[in-house]
């Protein structure tokens, strides 16, 4: 073993393409729970029971998380376009390297 890291730039482009998926479902999801859901929803009993209420604070702490993750994914998808844009030049940049004689 030789101690270097390699991998394959166009890979590294298409995972980070599958993230930008991720994150584009993720809001759509996101959106889903942000619609508001009124207490005539839940009937007689959640009106008394305040299922409204709890349910708007379980979808708000959600929605945090979701907002969270979507940050974090496209964080993510952003730092492996920009690794893979930079690998693919050093990959550019070797092969002409290797063109120039005597090199």
């Amino acid at each position: 073993m030789n101690g270097r890291v390699s991998f394959d730039p166009r890979w590294l482009e298409l995972y980070a393409q599958r993230v930008d998926s991720a994150a584009t479902e993720l809001s759509s999801a996101r959106d889903a729970v942000s619609a508001p859901l009124g207490s005539a929803g839940f009937g007689e009993v959640g009106r008394t029971l305040r299922a409204a209420e709890s349910y708007r604070r379980a979808a708000a702490v959600l929605r945090s998380r979701l907002d969270r993750a979507c940050e974090v994914l496209s964080s993510a998808s952003s730092g492996l376009h920009q690794v893979a844009a930079h690998s693919a030049g050093d990959a550019e940049a070797l092969a002409a390297l290797k063109r120039v004689p005597g090199a």
